[in-house]
């Protein structure tokens, strides 16, 4: 079973998904396809979001992982 583990704009999905992937999660991006199709062209909110994906045996570690990225402080 797949967990949704992060929903937002696409490239903020990328991010994650190359986040979990350092850590050896693998994600899919949903909606991968009609959200990297131009803005401008798509501009409903459903489109323009992702749902980043996990199996269930990784969801809590990917979730902690995402939530210490949002936490950290910015390298200055």
């Amino acid at each position: 079973m797949q967990v949704e583990v992060f929903s937002g704009e696409f490239w903020q999905a990328s991010l994650m998904r190359q986040l979990l992937a350092e850590h050896d999660i693998f994600a899919y991006l949903g909606n991968e396809l009609l959200s990297s199709i131009d803005p401008v062209i798509v501009s409903t909110t459903v489109a323009s979001h992702v749902a980043l994906k996990v199996s269930q045996a990784d969801s809590h570690r990917a979730l902690e992982l995402i939530e210490e990225y949002n936490n950290s402080e910015p390298i200055e």
